[in-house]
């Protein structure tokens, strides 16, 4: 149990803190200024300044990366994606096969007798898990691009905001659907998510959408806007079949068990189908759209919106 992120929490990162700390020191800034540009305490940035220089193998990696970073800190670009960006990048890139995987080896004989290449092919894109999961966050928030550029979705927002959820075919539970946390809802008035999509962040929609793709085995996403009478008749007029549930509910099982015998009738082979829940007492319309993809639903839901 001696993985490759032992050696980068020991090896790797405190080096780059020091030697950012040390270049940003030449460049005038006091130990206060540092730590809060490396977001750490002042003792942590003293004790990284009496940090001795790596001459170790990774000693040359370590030196770009940190004039790399001290050079965007100095110039102002400070956003903490960018800095988290340029550390990963150069690890993952450590790792594929290259001096933190030799080091690795070394240190781990087991593993160098067995010619390991689990960086490799976790990182390069080759296990299937991993990319299958980059690619639905990728298509999500791409589809929350489109919703934000589109003015008109903002009449089909409910009171409970919207909440869009995407899974790949091997989903089984809704740890393995991604979400938005907090949902998209508007701000001034304009389209958006609080923070960035995640596994598991819904449990309601995510349900829907699980049990949507055990009857339609195309169905990957699904996301939930008003359905107030006028939008579930533009809907149809777009050519979305409806199954239109009796009672309101806003229990995820009592809807598909509502839905279940008609959405069976409809058969496999479908584009855009949805399910629309009434309104009642502290319930209000909801029209659940299921499709292929997260992207494809947005399309729809921009279509959708300028039908009203």
């Amino acid at each position: 149990m001696r993985p490759p992120c032992e050696m980068v929490q020991r090896e790797f990162l405190p080096y780059v803190r020091a030697s950012v700390a040390s270049r940003l020191r030449e460049a005038g800034m006091s130990q206060n200024e540092i730590a809060r540009k490396l977001n750490i305490t002042q003792a942590a940035v003293s004790k990284y300044l009496s940090h001795e220089t790596t001459e170790g193998q990774l000693a040359d990696h370590i030196g770009a990366l940190s004039e790399k970073l001290s050079d965007m800190i100095i110039e102002g670009s400070t956003l903490a994606d960018l800095m988290v960006r340029e550390i990963c990048s150069t690890c993952m890139y450590l790792r594929i096969g290259s001096t933190i995987c030799m080091m690795h080896r070394e240190r781990v004989l087991s593993l160098g007798e067995l010619s390991c290449q689990i960086c490799t092919g976790l990182l390069a894109g080759s296990e299937a898990t991993f990319t299958g999961r980059a690619e639905i966050l990728g298509d999500m928030q791409e589809a929350l691009a489109m919703l934000e550029e589109a003015p008109g979705i903002r009449r089909l927002m409910p009171q409970v905001r919207l909440n869009l959820v995407a899974c790949d075919e091997t989903a089984n539970t809704t740890s393995d659907v991604a979400a938005f946390p907090g949902r998209i809802t508007l701000v001034e008035d304009k389209v958006k998510a609080l923070t960035a999509p995640q596994f598991g962040a819904s449990r309601h929609t995510a349900t829907l959408v699980l049990w949507a793709k055990s009857i339609w085995p195309s169905v990957r996403s699904c996301i939930g806007i008003s359905g107030r009478s006028e939008i579930v008749e533009a809907a149809e007029r777009m050519g979305t079949l409806i199954i239109r549930l009796r009672e309101p509910t806003s229990n995820p099982d009592e809807i598909s068990k509502a839905a279940h015998k008609a959405a069976k009738l409809i058969g496999a082979d479908v584009s855009t189908v949805a399910v629309h829940v009434p309104g009642g007492v502290g319930i209000e319309p909801i029209l659940y759209l299921f499709g292929t993809s997260a992207p494809s639903l947005a399309s729809t839901c921009i279509s959708l919106s300028g039908e009203l």
